[in-house]
């Protein structure tokens, strides 16, 4: 057919069985349309999943080291099975490393929009205290390097500096660089896999900053479903389309976010948000966030604590139980 064809070698960590089991998954690029893919079980030598559609999926989850949801399952990228794939792929995900310096903090917001708007995504980041905060971020895309390029040449110089993997890696490291959230006056924002993937984060970030509310951690982290299952676990029996909302939670890697006031912080945050209902927020709150970045009802753009009392108890899952 009219596709090109990427090979890679993933893992599943097969939970029952307490194993680690190899897959080669063959990703087809038709020239429109949505991806489509199909699995063989290496131990076996059998075909897993015949050729099918992936609409939820785009060549540059495929990355090494990335995680990838097919049909609920996790599955790690090892590697490349073929040398053309790396020499196709390797440039576009090994991306370009960044750190930003503590006096742009409150220009991230603005400095992610630009990426996202050039079609770059990020792969990773986090906060971290180093001499104030910085963001140290990994950005992947189409043509990376050059489109980086054309907008470190537009900022201020030396406010962000660009980094080699294994530097990156460093604040990574938990032990050097421990997650920065107070737990306390505190509520959480998530940005949904769905809309990180579409390039919503910098207009999350530069909105609650720009309400006068404080950014204090931010994770990006890919969720299993027991933990996305766990956390909404809330909303079960309550919203028809709680297993939407699961599965759209854990489809990818989300954005978290501790934010601070010293009064009322969930309320405020709430109202940047908007209503749950993205037609109801389209509606009555156009520039809310789920009116801007919501698709429907379970992918709503962002997630936001309800209850004041709440927030300190969302901010500790993510930020301290899963972010281990």
């Amino acid at each position: 057919g009219d596709a090109t064809a990427f090979g890679f070698t993933v893992e599943w960590h097969d939970k029952q069985a307490d194993l680690i089991r190899e897959y080669q998954v063959t990703v087809f690029q038709p020239s429109k349309g949505s991806l489509e893919v199909a699995m063989f079980d290496v131990k076996t030598a059998r075909s897993f999943l015949k050729r099918s559609e992936m609409p939820n999926l785009q060549l540059r989850d495929f990355r090494i080291g990335g995680v990838v949801t097919i049909h609920s399952r996790q599955l790690k990228v090892v590697g490349y099975k073929d040398a053309r794939t790396e020499q196709a792929l390797g440039v576009h995900h090994s991306g370009v490393c960044v750190l930003t310096v503590p006096s742009m903090f409150m220009q991230v917001g603005q400095l992610m929009e630009r990426m996202e708007t050039a079609g770059l995504r990020l792969a990773r980041m986090r906060l971290v205290n180093c001499g104030g905060p910085v963001f140290a971020m990994q950005i992947s895309g189409d043509n990376v390097e050059n489109k980086w390029r054309s907008i470190q040449a537009s900022l201020e110089p030396g406010c962000v500096q660009q980094i080699d993997n294994s530097e990156l890696e460093s604040y990574f490291d938990r032990s050097r660089f421990p997650c920065t959230a107070a737990f306390d006056n505190c509520s959480l924002c998530v940005v949904r896999p769905h809309a990180v993937r579409e390039g919503g984060v910098g207009l999350v970030l530069k909105e609650i900053m720009a309400s006068g509310l404080e950014v204090s951690a931010a994770e990006m982290l890919h969720l299993d479903r027991a933990h996305a299952m766990e956390f909404l676990e809330v909303y079960k029996g309550v919203l028809p389309y709680y297993a939407d909302l699961v599965d759209g939670f854990c489809a990818g890697p989300l954005v978290a976010l501790e934010v601070r006031s010293q009064t009322g912080v969930c309320e405020k945050l709430r109202d940047l948000c908007g209503p749950h209902d993205v037609d109801m927020a389209r509606y009555l709150r156009p520039q809310s966030f789920r009116a801007k970045l919501g698709k429907d009802n379970a992918q709503n753009g962002v997630h936001s604590t309800d209850l004041e009392d709440d927030g300190e108890r969302e901010v500790s899952y993510i930020f301290n139980t899963l972010c281990k």
